[in-house]
């Protein structure tokens, strides 16, 4: 019998252990596998990285700005004092002029220790280098929208095709079925000497090859899920559901009117943000080529002390120790450069009309890849019609002909023609499908929709 402790135990292991198979368990719709991919897709990851690097490289350049903190220590033990030569007539007249005497200055131990203290006064490069950082953190928050941009399009067009595998795979196992069950009955109306052997074996090779083809259907539909799960960020073994069919996402797609009179507003174009900004940089890479012919103004001070004796005692009682404090500053003016600084100008000058070009090029470029996008999704709109129409005849044709056969009014070989005529028709719309979400998918992305 089980005490009420262990029963409590067992309760909270079991709830535990339910837990974490919940938490193993994940499904998503579009929506969500959109969200997910957002935090954490690998290219995701990676541009989240990079901001945070720009916003370390914008406290770096900050940092320029501040007062530069050194200390320093140093310590020299001479094993031989240097020896100087000092005319031996300066100390006595009667010496001879050629004649020197060895002289030795200084201790064996000497010691020094102490802080400087820099800052920067005026600098006109460094205003644009604060600047310059700025727009940099802009510029690579502008290329994760652009990556979320990218990322949002490939999870459309990745769990578009594993709903298409999947409701391929329904329909080849479904049309498996019929087939098994017409085979089923050939068999016993060739039994009881209806119909001949050939008509009995067509139907078999024909559900030999749809059979072959579910293996291969089965096959696609589970690389398109890894290919979806690692688009997401996922780990490829981790088991999950979608929630949507291809019905689901399909239909908001469909709304023709709505999505061919979508407007661009390039501005809000990640790649022209993108564009815009990179302009900015040449525009800042000018500025600071320019400061270039301002005086530099730092300040400096330094304290310093030195201690000297014969044995190490710099921190005994008897070592003594000689201070010395300076505070200055430094201008530095250009003056000439032999034309260098004349030329990084020009060449800034070149960068800022390439950047401006680049722009203008850009935003056409824009333009043109919306109205490509309209019309291929215009004609996926199209082709889905038109496949969708050709199913629903061979639909018909083929159950006129299963009906026809089943009475005795046609051969086996044209069931097998209409039933493979059946199963292009149903992977033909599949496929339409598919192009149509990608098409959307491609659309979106070209007028910056989120």
């Amino acid at each position: 019998m089980k005490t009420p402790l262990t029963l409590f135990i067992t309760l909270c292991l079991s709830t535990l252990v339910f837990g974490q198979a919940e938490d193993k368990k994940t499904s998503f719709s579009l929506k969500e596998a959109k969200e997910y991919a957002a935090e954490n897709s690998y290219f995701s990851r990676s541009a989240m990285m990079d901001i945070r690097k720009a916003e370390q490289r914008v406290k770096e350049i900050t940092g320029m700005g501040l007062p530069q903190i050194n200390a320093s220590a140093g310590y020299n033990y001479f094993l031989q004092i240097p020896v100087q030569l000092a005319p031996a007539n300066s100390f006595n007249p009667a010496a001879s002029a050629d004649e020197f005497l060895e002289l030795q200055f200084g201790v064996k131990s000497n010691m020094k220790a102490g802080i400087s203290i820099s800052q920067l006064i005026f600098d006109g490069s460094y205003l644009v280098g604060l600047k310059a950082s700025k727009t940099y953190r802009e510029l690579v928050n502008a290329q994760k929208a652009k990556t979320d941009a990218e990322i949002a399009r490939d999870i459309t067009k990745s769990y578009g095709m594993v709903l298409a595998a999947d409701e391929n795979s329904m329909l080849i196992a479904e049309n498996e079925k019929q087939l098994q069950t017409m085979v089923d009955e050939a068999a016993a109306m060739f039994d009881a000497g209806f119909i001949e052997e050939k008509d009995v074996d067509q139907l078999r090779l024909l559900l030999l090859n749809t059979e072959n083809l579910k293996i291969q259907t089965e096959n696609q539909k589970k690389t398109s899920i890894d290919m979806l799960k690692f688009t997401m960020g996922m780990p490829i073994k981790t088991e999950i559901t979608l929630t949507e069919k291809l019905d689901d996402i399909k239909n908001p797609f469909s709304n023709k009117d709505q999505n061919m009179n979508s407007k661009l507003v390039v501005e809000n174009h990640v790649d022209y943000q993108a564009a815009t900004l990179s302009m900015r940089t040449q525009e800042l890479t000018l500025s600071n080529e320019k400061m270039g012919n301002y005086p530099k103004l730092y300040g400096n001070f330094l304290y310093e002390g030195n201690s000297f004796g014969n044995d190490f005692n710099h921190f005994s009682s008897a070592g003594k120790w000689f201070p010395t404090s300076i505070i200055g500053v430094q201008l530095n003016v250009p003056i000439f450069a032999g034309g260098m600084r004349h030329n990084k100008i020009q060449q800034a000058k070149v960068g800022v009309e390439q950047a401006n070009l680049r722009l203008e090029q850009t935003e056409q470029g824009l333009f043109l890849d919306m109205a490509t996008k309209k019309n291929a999704y215009e004609t996926a709109i199209y082709k889905m019609d038109n496949s969708s129409q050709n199913l629903e005849l061979a639909g018909k044709i083929k159950k006129q002909t299963q009906i026809k056969y089943s009475e005795g009014m046609t051969s086996s070989v044209e069931v097998t023609q209409t039933e493979n005529q059946y199963l292009q028709s149903q992977m033909t719309y599949i496929m339409a499908v598919i192009e149509l979400i990608q098409a959307k998918a491609d659309l979106d992305y070209a007028i910056g929709t989120k």
